[in-house]
């Protein structure tokens, strides 16, 4: 997810810049717009103490939708497609091509239950 996020150091072709994406300068690979974990926000976005404190509360906001414990109304027996319908909140377009993206990375299928990442 960080990957398709843009969470790149230098020369990212989405950034106005040429510098860092905004994600890697908020140490949050995810994208979060918000966190229990976070210092602030800035650009939109959650930011973190550093990279491994992003690293960290996108797991455990992965683990707290699996497990029904946000607004989302996600829950063990959403998918993973449902998931990035809620993460990236694009056309449907968007998500399927982000779906395949992760799963290609993961070797998770886009029906592959949120319950399944909790074992």
């Amino acid at each position: 997810m960080a990957e398709y996020e843009g969470w790149s150091p230098l020369n990212n072709p989405l950034s106005l810049n040429g510098g860092p994406s905004v994600s890697y300068r908020n140490h949050n690979p995810g994208n979060l717009r918000s966190s229990i974990f976070q210092l602030g926000v800035r650009d939109g976005f959650a930011v973190f103490y550093n990279d491994a404190t992003g690293f960290f509360a996108m797991c455990y906001d992965i683990m707290m939708k699996a497990q029904g414990k946000t607004s989302t109304g996600l829950n063990g027996n959403s998918t993973i497609r449902d998931l990035i319908a809620k993460w990236s909140a694009g056309t449907p377009e968007t998500v399927e091509r982000y779906t395949a993206f992760v799963c290609s990375r993961t070797g998770l299928t886009p029906d592959t239950k949120l319950e399944k990442l909790l074992k």
